[in-house]
């Protein structure tokens, strides 16, 4: 009996491949075909997934093949057809679905790629003989490589299995992707998903089963992986209804979304949504009219704006800027950053272009003056725009914003000097970064305490100011991030014994060692919350999300 493999190979462990889980649900719900489903990460060695491959004995391996794995899993075949060069090799995925023909000639390990989506393609590889009758798909035979054209993407995308087994649904610590639709109606000009426009829905009644399966497990994060989840307000407002009704705490829905989409009414049912049900994904990009207009792109900026500033109190946000775009040179992209901070969400993601083969924007590249890695991730290292050393200075940036924003550790310190000694946002971060890569601090892998000192450092550095005030502020910060394990030179403590003992024999432990460890008192001499020089004592506990009450004794 033949036996046949379907291996993933993720960037990190805490994913989950969607596409080898449908493959494998769908072939084998519509044939007697048996696959096996090996997930490893980016981060095994190569020899270790030889090993593992090879002790499966497959007659035909296919692998998911992305942006994140390309070479890792070209070099793997490589060696591995050494030792079982009978072995079907079959790949799929983005990063193999154009210029297959030369893939195929470049790289003699691979026997079979999959163009497009994979289930039907799949479901016939493993149950057909002839290759010649399996539409989308680029094989060998007889020296020659052939094409047998395109395959119309599936239609009842209903007829595909819930990917999770229930062993996977119990699993902790995973992220659980799911999607409710395939396709996008947007055209932008640097994104794979502009390339199928035939926008295709799972019913919402296979969609709420799903959920209601993710639900009823006690999972802990679904991501959708919809390209744009809010477009149709029928469907999506169903959806989420349904969602809040079945709400269960500890548990958050991710969708990527168009902020500028949402009508009035929508924005009241999200005003409702209990804090941290949903989390959104949101694609600014980018504010300046002509980039915007070159990718094809329309923010509704105000809209936009009025729209996260509403929901911003319920629903964790994270919104995205790229680096690169056309006529978006280092000035611009500061107004850009600025209009995202601004709205503060809970995470900025500052990317870099990449120039991923089949979109528009592969086709400008001299129009562009585009220089960018030749190999994954084929990110930009300059254009016509902005310089090698502006990116170099945004990476740099990227890490800092990284370190003080993203991790939301340092609110209230950095807000203070933003507000106090700087005209924007950008100029903080910016200089930041300078500081850092003049003292050779960046990239070296911090823990949060060299952080903060860090940052104490930076103020002196630039002699701003109010330095007991600050010091308070940034003590504030780092209790508040955690009871502190460690003194610094900067963090001067004063702490009411007796008072914190009391306070603490209220605090959830098992032992009243435990209950110290969830929870400080400290006095401070600036009241955070009103900007005024004053004495209180805020008592921190830790059980939870981090709790901070006023004792007013």
């Amino acid at each position: 009996m033949k036996k046949n493999l379907i291996l993933g190979i993720n960037s990190k462990f805490v994913h989950t491949n969607l596409a080898i889980r449908y493959i494998k649900n769908y072939v084998e719900k519509y044939s007697d075909v048996k696959i096996d489903l090996l997930e490893r990460t980016i981060n095994n060695s190569i020899g270790e997934i030889i090993s593992d491959i090879f002790r499966y004995d497959a007659d035909k391996i296919l692998i998911s093949t992305y942006i994140w794995n390309k070479e890792y899993v070209f070099k793997l075949i490589k060696e591995f057809k050494k030792i079982k060069a009978d072995t079907q090799i079959i790949l799929g995925g983005p990063e193999v679905s154009y210029k297959s023909i030369e893939l195929m000639e470049e790289n003699k390990d691979i026997d079979i790629i999959i163009q497009g989506e994979g289930e039907e393609t799949a479901l016939e590889l493993f149950t057909k003989e002839n290759l010649a009758d399996i539409e989308g798909i680029v094989y060998r035979e007889n020296k020659k490589i052939i094409s047998t054209g395109e395959r119309k993407p599936l239609c009842d995308l209903d007829k595909i299995p819930f990917p999770y087994t229930d062993e996977e649904l119990k699993e902790k610590g995973k992220i659980l992707y799911y999607e409710s639709s395939r396709g996008c109606p947007f055209k932008c000009s640097y994104c794979m998903s502009s390339l199928d426009k035939n926008v295709r829905y799972f019913s919402n009644e296979k969609v709420e089963k799903d959920l209601k399966t993710f639900i009823d497990a006690g999972v802990s994060l679904v991501k959708f992986v919809d390209r744009t989840y809010n477009l149709h307000k029928d469907r999506y407002m169903k959806i989420w209804k349904f969602l809040l009704e079945e709400y269960r705490e500890n548990l958050t829905f991710h969708f990527e979304i168009s902020a500028d989409l949402f009508d009035d009414e929508a924005i009241e049912f999200l005003k409702k949504v209990p804090n941290g049900y949903f989390q959104f994904e949101i694609g600014v990009q980018t504010i300046n009219p002509l980039t915007m207009e070159l990718i094809n792109r329309k923010n509704h900026l105000e809209k936009l704006k009025k729209n996260v500033l509403s929901i911003k109190d319920n629903i964790h946000l994270h919104l995205d800027l790229i680096a690169g775009l056309p006529h978006e040179d280092y000035n611009t992209f500061k107004d850009s950053f600025d209009y995202v901070h601004e709205l503060k969400p809970e995470m900025i993601q500052l990317g870099f272009l990449k120039i991923l083969e089949g979109t528009q924007i592969s086709k400008e590249i001299e129009k562009y003056n585009y220089k960018y890695l030749s190999f994954p991730p084929y990110e930009i290292l300059e254009n016509a725009f902005i310089s090698y050393e502006e990116i170099l200075k945004l990476k740099d940036f990227e890490q800092i914003l990284d370190y003080y924003y993203n991790s939301e550790k340092f609110k209230e310190s950095t807000k203070y000097i933003i507000n106090n000694f700087y005209k924007r946002p950008f100029d903080f971060y910016e200089e930041l970064a300078l500081y850092y890569r003049n003292n050779n601090y960046m990239g070296l892998g911090h823990k949060p305490l060299a952080i903060f000192n860090f940052l104490y450092d930076f103020y002196l550095y630039k002699k701003f100011p109010n330095l007991e005030i600050f010091t308070q502020v940034l003590k504030y910060d780092y209790i508040f991030m955690e009871k502190p394990k460690h003194q610094t030179y900067w963090l001067e403590r004063n702490i009411d014994k007796d008072l914190y003992h009391n306070l603490a024999l209220k605090v959830e432990g098992r032992s009243l060692r435990e209950k110290y460890k969830n929870c400080e008192l400290e006095l401070f001499t600036y009241d955070i919350f009103t900007g005024k020089l004053r004495e209180l004592k805020l008592f921190f506990e830790y059980t939870g999300k981090t709790l901070v009450e006023e004792i007013k004794i």
